[in-house]
Order: structure tokens, then C-alpha cells, then sequence
């Protein structure tokens, strides 16, 4: 009698929108850019808008070339630097174009890993009839959601430097940023991660959106992002769309779902950027992937190669 095989319902294949942003970090831009395409398929992406926030003419030069080298990627350019009424307007006119879509949103210094879109797609699809979780984000260890999902395997795994992760809030612990990134980049500790089969999903009660997927459901509870000059004289920050995000999750006792899987690599928060490009300098995060993307590819090569030999074997024997 044949074996009866329960297969997985088939889903729908998802051609999400990629909205990056990017302003000043023109070295982080180059290596964004780069882990994208070496471990991405951009095809993948219905559309990939690049909100370019008053860049100078080098660093339109690179985003350009990213444009002209892949057809369905187009930039954006709005001014003056680092205020929400700039950005937030470009982001409601792409929100407000594609309520009906799924969107990804990076920002300008986070280099993805292999498999991240597809691990994340897998992400929000299990979580996509969740009216409580509206978000989905990538496992970026340089970020409070990132910290939340591996607390338990940092104090599991690291008893005696229990100081170095335990700190204030990751967006001003300096301390944190470069005991993880020298983690990262020298003692292979995503590796570890995953070997330690995490659980799939962690659930924060909050977001940072350096890295994040979302539908309708989040989109409608924050449009429109604020486009006025500020509160009492007080400009309105880029990062106010964080804000409007995580006043949605709290004011609906929302959650978002951190894909354990989905690794997505946030450099630097901004007081801590100066300090720990002393310390672990981009050239450093560049071999890095550069490691990552050569592993990459021997990966590729051993599975051709057992792939065509079964071939070379029946062509031989025909000769």
C-alpha cells in the first residue's frame, strides 16, 4: 500500500515592495546595496523605491547606478536632511500607492544574510490572518527586537560577559554594539544561533523598523505619518514613523512577530556610531560578508556538483 504524504498547502508566491532609505552613511549604502544583490533575488520585489533624504552627489551616484543596473527600482529624492515632513511625505504617497501590497522597509545600514527575504516572507505569511501582529521583523542583533529574541541564549551562552549585554537600551549602549559586532565578525556567532535550533518566532510588544514587513493592517493604523514642522518648534526626527508604529502596537496591545531565521544585520544606531566605527570599522563588517558570500557560494558549487554528476555518470556509460 503507498505511503499517504501530508503535503504543505500551497501559498500564494509573494512580490512584496522594498522601500530603502538612505541619507548620509555612503560606505553603509555600498555595502547594503551589495548584500542585497548577492543574496537576494531582486526580482523577487514587485518594486524597490530608494527614499534618498538630501544625499550629496557621490551617493546619488551610487543609488543611480543600483537603478540603471535593475529595471524595477526607482529613487526618490526629498530634502532637507533627517525631518520627518521630507521622508514621511515620500513614504505616505508609497504607502498610500501600495495599501493593496506587502512592504518590506529597510533602512540604509543593515546588510542582509542569505535566505533573510525568503525566511521572512515564510514569517509574515504565518502570521498574516493575526489581526494582533501586523509586523514582522528580521533578527538584527544591534536592535532592541534583536536583544529581546536572544536574551536567553546570551545569558545561556555567555555567563561571564553578562555586563556586556545587559546594558541601558541598545540605541545608546556603545558597550553592546561593539561586544556583538566583535561576536558577528570573529567568533561566528549567528552560526551558534542557529545551530541552537531557536524557537521560530519571538513576540516584542514593540518594533524598530531597520528591517520589517507589513500589509494593510499596519499601514491603515498609521497613515498618515506626521508631515507637519514639529510639536511646539521641536522637528519631528526620519525615525518618527518608529514612533507612529509603536504607538499603533501599544495603543492596540499589538505584538511583532522577530523571525529567528531572518537575519538582517543593523550596524549602528546613531550615538553610538562614531565610537564603534573606531573600534569595528566597516572594512572589518565587509569581510564579513565577503566570508558570507564565498561560503555562498561553495554551497552553490557542492550542489551542482552532485546535481550534474548522476548525468556525467549515464553519459559515460553510453559512450
Amino acid at each position: 500500500m503507498s505511503k499517504i504524504i501530508t503535503l504543505r498547502p500551497n501559498r500564494e508566491t509573494i512580490r512584496p515592495v522594498l522601500t530603502l532609505l538612505t541619507s548620509h552613511r555612503i560606505d553603509c549604502i555600498l555595502l547594503c546595496l551589495r548584500s542585497l544583490e548577492r543574496f537576494t533575488n531582486l526580482g523577487r520585489f514587485k518594486k524597490i523605491y530608494i527614499v534618498a533624504n538630501a544625499v550629496d552627489p557621490d551617493h546619488a551616484a551610487i543609488i543611480h547606478r543600483f537603478m540603471y543596473t535593475h529595471e524595477n527600482v526607482e529613487v526618490i529624492h526629498c530634502s532637507p536632511r533627517g525631518l520627518a515632513p521630507a521622508v514621511n511625505s515620500v513614504q505616505n504617497e508609497i504607502l498610500a500607492r501600495h495599501v493593496d501590497d506587502v512592504i518590506v522597509k529597510m533602512d540604509e545600514d543593515v546588510f542582509v544574510a542569505p535566505l533573510w527575504l525568503e525566511h521572512l516572507l515564510e514569517g509574515y505569511q504565518a502570521h498574516r490572518i493575526r489581526e494582533d501582529i501586523p509586523v514582522v521583523s528580521a533578527l538584527s542583533p544591534v536592535s532592541p527586537t534583536g536583544r529581546f529574541a536572544l536574551n536567553r541564549f546570551l545569558k545561556n551562552n555567555n555567563i561571564a560577559e553578562r555586563a556586556m549585554f545587559e546594558g541601558g537600551v541598545v540605541e545608546e549602549n556603545w558597550v553592546y554594539h561593539r561586544w556583538m559586532w566583535e561576536k558577528v565578525t570573529g567568533e561566528d556567532f549567528v552560526e551558534a544561533w542557529l545551530a541552537s535550533n531557536p524557537q521560530p518566532y519571538f513576540y516584542p510588544g514593540f518594533a524598530t523598523l531597520n528591517c520589517v514587513v507589513y500589509d494593510r493592517r499596519l499601514i491603515e493604523a498609521v497613515l498618515p505619518l506626521p508631515t507637519a514642522p514639529g510639536f511646539n518648534g521641536v522637528p519631528y526626527s526620519t525615525g518618527s514613523d518608529g514612533l507612529a508604529v509603536n504607538a499603533a502596537l501599544a495603543a492596540n496591545k499589538w505584538k511583532n512577530a522577530v523571525v529567528s531565521r531572518a537575519i538582517a544585520h543593523h550596524y549602528s544606531f546613531s550615538k553610538c556610531e562614531e565610537y564603534l566605527r573606531s573600534h569595528v570599522p566597516l572594512d572589518i563588517v565587509w569581510q564579513y560578508l565577503q566570508e558570507l558570500w564565498r561560503q555562498e557560494r561553495i554551497k552553490a558549487q557542492g550542489f551542482t556538483t552532485r546535481k550534474l554528476r548522476p548525468v556525467l555518470t549515464m553519459a559515460g556509460s553510453g559512450a
